[in-house]
C-alpha cells in the first residue's frame, strides 16, 4: 500500500472586497510509481490548495467548487483512490465551525453523496473512502459546496481557515479480464498503421506503372 499525505486546504474570509469567483477546477492528479499526488491550482495561502472558488466569500454566499481527482499511471496498473479527512487546523477550529461542507462525488451520470456537516469536522469522511478504482487515464469528481451563514459575526473577518484532507493510493496489476484503458491521442493502432503502409505502397507501385506506360 502506497501512501501520500497532507493535503492543505485553504479558506479565507473577508468582508473588505466584493465577493470574485474564480470558477477555477480543483485538480488532484496521482503519477504513478509511488509518487507524490500533483495538487492545483495552489495559492498565495498554500501550494496544495485546491479551492480558487473559496476566497473573499461574503456572510449569506453559498459557493461550490469542483475538484477532479484523476489517475495518470501507467496502464500496466490500476490504482484505488481513497481519501479522509482529518479536520480544521487548531487554531482553524472555531471558525470553520460557522461554516458547513457538503461533498458529493460523480457516479454513473448521479451524485452520491458523500459528506454534509460543520466545515471542521471529520464526519463521514473520518476514515478512508474509496473514490473508485481508475485505470490510467481514468478520473473521479467531487462537487464541494461551502455554506456561510448570513448571520457570521464580524469578528471572523479576514480569518484564514486551514483544512486537512489525506489522498492514499493502491496500486494492481492490470488483469486479462479487467477492462481496456481509454485510448489517447498518442496511442498508436497497429492495424491501422499496417493498413496505411499497405495503400501507401500500392500507389506507389500505381504511379510507376503509369510513369513507365507513359515513358512507352
Amino acid at each position: 500500500m502506497k501512501k501520500i499525505t497532507a493535503l492543505m486546504i485553504t479558506l479565507i474570509l473577508t468582508f473588505s472586497t466584493v465577493l470574485t469567483v474564480c470558477a477555477a477546477d480543483g485538480k488532484v492528479t496521482y503519477k504513478g510509481d509511488a509518487g507524490d499526488f500533483i495538487f492545483q491550482p495552489g495559492s498565495e495561502y498554500s501550494l496544495t490548495d485546491l479551492f480558487p472558488n473559496f476566497k473573499d466569500i461574503m456572510p449569506g454566499d453559498s459557493l461550490t467548487q469542483k475538484i477532479t481527482v484523476k489517475n495518470e499511471a501507467s496502464k500496466k496498473v490500476k490504482v484505488k483512490i481513497y481519501m479522509r479527512s482529518l479536520g480544521a487546523h487548531e487554531d482553524s477550529v472555531e471558525f470553520l465551525s460557522q461554516l458547513g461542507l457538503h461533498v458529493e462525488k460523480s457516479e454513473d451520470n448521479s451524485m452520491a453523496y458523500m459528506f454534509d456537516a460543520a466545515a471542521n469536522e471529520t464526519a463521514q469522511l473520518t476514515d478512508w473512502v474509496c473514490l473508485g478504482t481508475l485505470y490510467s487515464g481514468g478520473e473521479v469528481n467531487l462537487n464541494v459546496t461551502l455554506d456561510v451563514p448570513v448571520e457570521l459575526d464580524n469578528e471572523y473577518s479576514s480569518q484564514v481557515g486551514y483544512l486537512d484532507w489525506e489522498f492514499m493510493v493502491e496500486e494492481f496489476p492490470i488483469e486479462d479480464d479487467d477492462p481496456k484503458p481509454p485510448q489517447t491521442g498518442d496511442d498508436e493502432n497497429p492495424a491501422f498503421m499496417i493498413a496505411l503502409a499497405v495503400c501507401a505502397a500500392a500507389v506507389i507501385l500505381i504511379l510507376l506503372f503509369l510513369r513507365r506506360k507513359k515513358q512507352k
